[in-house]
C-alpha cells in the first residue's frame, strides 16, 4: 500500500512539473564555469551518459564528488574537467570552477532531470569577461557504447558582431534547428586562461 502511495504522489509530481514546463517556470538553466589556470582547458558542460563518479583510490568508500573525467578520457574525450557543483584541481593548486545560475537547483540536479526528461534547446546564452571565449567552438558529439557520432562543431564567433550593443555576449539561435540536450550529448568548450564563462539554456 505504502509503495502505491508513493507512486501516486509521483506521478502527481511528474504532472506538475510537466505543466511548469510547458507554463515555461522552467525555461532556463545557468551553468557558470571559471578557468583559473593560465592557460585555454576544454570542459564539458555535459557529459553524456559516462561516469563521473569520484572515488578514492581503492574505491572503498562513498564518492567523493561527480568531477571524474576518466570516463570520458577513456572514450576519446580530451577534455580538462566535466561540469559540477564544486571545482575541479587541473594542475597542483589551480582549479576551474562550476555553479549553477540558481542556487536553488544544482548542476547535478539538472543532468538528472535531462537524463529521463530529455529537452529541446531553443537558445544557448553565453556571457563572459574575456572576449577571446568567443574565438572557441561548441564542439557536440552524440556518445553511444556502440561508436560515437561525428562531432559537429558550432563556432561561436560568428554570432558575435564588433558593433553589437554589449560586446560581452552571444546569443547561439537553435529555434529553427533545435537541439535535444539528453543523456547521451556531450558537449564541450575551450575557457581561455583566466575566463568565465555563463551558458545559459534556454527551452
Amino acid at each position: 500500500m505504502a509503495q502505491k502511495i508513493l507512486q501516486i504522489e509521483a506521478s502527481k509530481m511528474a504532472n506538475i512539473l510537466s505543466r511548469s514546463v510547458q507554463n515555461g517556470m522552467l525555461e532556463k538553466f545557468t551553468i557558470k564555469a571559471t578557468n583559473n589556470s593560465d592557460k585555454i582547458q576544454k570542459v564539458a558542460l555535459l557529459g553524456a551518459f559516462f561516469d563521473t563518479m569520484d572515488y578514492n583510490a581503492s574505491r572503498t568508500s562513498a564518492p567523493i564528488n561527480q568531477s571524474s573525467t576518466k570516463e570520458l578520457k577513456d572514450n576519446g574525450f580530451s577534455i580538462a574537467a566535466i561540469a559540477f557543483d564544486g571545482s575541479t584541481e587541473v594542475e597542483p593548486g589551480v582549479t576551474i570552477d562550476f555553479a549553477s545560475g540558481n542556487p536553488a537547483a544544482t548542476i547535478q540536479a539538472f543532468k538528472r532531470y535531462i537524463a529521463t526528461n530529455p529537452r529541446q534547446l531553443k537558445s544557448l546564452l553565453i556571457t563572459t569577461n574575456n572576449q577571446d571565449a568567443f574565438e572557441a567552438s561548441i564542439e557536440l558529439t552524440k556518445a553511444s557504447p556502440l561508436g560515437h557520432g561525428k562531432m559537429v562543431n558550432i563556432d561561436i564567433n560568428q554570432f558575435f558582431s564588433p558593433d553589437q550593443y554589449q560586446p560581452d555576449r552571444v546569443i547561439i539561435d537553435f529555434s529553427d534547428y533545435p537541439l535535444e540536450i539528453c543523456d547521451d550529448l556531450v558537449m564541450a568548450v575551450n575557457i581561455p586562461a583566466g575566463a568565465t564563462m555563463n551558458f545559459n539554456f534556454r527551452f
